[in-house]
């Protein structure tokens, strides 16, 4: 029987395992490098990210800004013709009764008097 020892087995073991730990080696540092690359992408598309959200925000901040200007603004032209249409109804309601007195003096003097009221349908149903 032929008995083959560690020493004469080297070689082979050498040639098997040596590509094998080399080719281990190679696809180690290659993700390594691949790794660093992403995590710098990372990095740089986060700042970029970071300064986009921040100037969204300032542009957010000044339109909320104009926005409650022209809604104050709006509110009080709506307030002042609001005002405006109240002061309008009081005259309007001072002329109304002026002209009330007026044609009850010229139907007094004309010795016209106004009909009765008429009944309502619905009351006399009920």
């Amino acid at each position: 029987m032929v008995t083959v020892t560690l020493a004469d087995l080297a070689p082979i073991l050498a040639a098997v395992l040596g590509p094998m730990l080399l080719f281990a080696l190679a696809i180690m540092r290659y993700q390594h490098l691949d790794s660093t690359k992403t995590r710098d992408l990372i990095d740089e598309k986060h700042k970029e990210t970071r300064e986009l959200i921040d100037g969204n925000r300032k542009l957010i901040d000044e339109v909320r800004k104009e926005n409650r200007e022209l809604i104050d603004e709006k509110h009080k032209e709506t307030r002042e013709l609001i005002d405006g249409n109240r002061k309008l109804i009081g005259k309007n309601r001072e002329l109304l009764g002026s002209v009330r007195e007026r044609l009850a003096r010229i139907e007094g003097y004309l010795r016209i008097w106004p009909a009765p009221p008429q009944p309502d349908d619905d009351i006399e149903a009920a």
